[in-house]
């Protein structure tokens, strides 16, 4: 289904989040690794995870089809989404917090081992039909 697949292409990029938390830089080859929470906390963190990735499919929907940065807005708009639902949406108020969504995309752009993550990740959000 495309919106597992989006969850498992956000799920990289919050691992990464993570691992820059803790130690400042991103890991390489990290997989993604249930944590022992209660079951409840679980569904709650799946539901909303759906959700986030029905708004981002909804957004990229949204950009003209005849755009010529359709593809680069797109990545942005999945960029962006799960950056404040990591950091907190809060942070959609702070024009600081856009200034860095531009840094990191650029730098994402930039790695050339990244493209073909991108390119993917923005073929399923522009993909027809579910």
């Amino acid at each position: 289904m495309k919106t597992e697949s989006i969850n498992h292409l956000a799920a990289m990029l919050r691992t990464q989040i993570d691992s820059m938390r803790r130690t400042g830089k991103p890991q390489q080859g990290q997989g993604n690794t249930l944590k022992k929470e209660p079951v409840q906390a679980r569904n709650r963190q799946s539901t909303a995870k759906q959700d986030v990735a029905s708004l981002i499919m909804q957004r990229a929907a949204e950009i003209a089809s005849d755009d010529v940065h359709r593809r680069r807005k797109t990545f942005r708009v999945f960029l962006e989404s799960v950056l404040l639902g990591e950091l907190g949406e809060g942070l959609v108020a702070d024009p600081r917090f856009f200034r860095m969504v531009d840094d990191i995309q650029h730098q994402m752009e930039a790695d050339g081992e990244l493209a073909p993550v991108i390119a993917q990740a923005v073929d399923l959000l522009l993909a027809p039909g579910k």
